[in-house]
């Protein structure tokens, strides 16, 4: 199962990219607390407070095409619906804007209708608008 968004970006195709594979661009509109790995095979960590409580999630960066692909895989998350999902950005420039198809892939059937996996896409909604307004604005709203 995988939680697939499809948006219109308007930003460059490099500008979307360095926000999905930096620690400048990640703290932009996702974690503000991170280290983040900038190369295929090193690690990332990422640091939230959900409502007084620490979450903490791994990944390692599997794929790095320069304005085209990053894909993060879990190894790390308190949710065990994550590990193992693959976190998959595709970017593919157009005249004005960039088509970008977001996924959170690869959960396993048992997660569907679990809130384990229903917390996840709501909190995509959230991120993935957050990715939006940092690429198009210089302002996301990362936890």
């Amino acid at each position: 199962m995988d939680i697939t968004h499809n948006l219109e970006i308007k930003a460059s195709a490099e500008d979307i990219y360095k926000a999905m594979a930096t620690q400048k661009g990640i703290t932009g509109w996702w974690s503000k607390r991170c280290l983040v790995g900038e190369n295929e095979g090193e690690k990332s960590l990422l640091k939230f407070d959900k409502q007084g409580t620490n979450v903490d999630m791994g990944f390692k960066t599997k794929t790095l095409h320069p304005n085209q692909t990053v894909i993060w895989e879990c190894v790390e998350n308190a949710n065990p619906a994550w590990l193992g999902t693959r976190i998959v950005t595709e970017i593919k420039p157009l005249r004005d804007h960039c088509s970008v198809v977001f996924s959170h892939a690869g959960f396993e059937d048992k997660w569907k209708g679990q809130e384990a996996f229903e917390a996840t896409k709501g909190g995509w909604e959230h991120f993935t608008d957050s990715l939006k307004d940092y690429c198009e604005t210089g302002n996301g709203h990362p936890w």
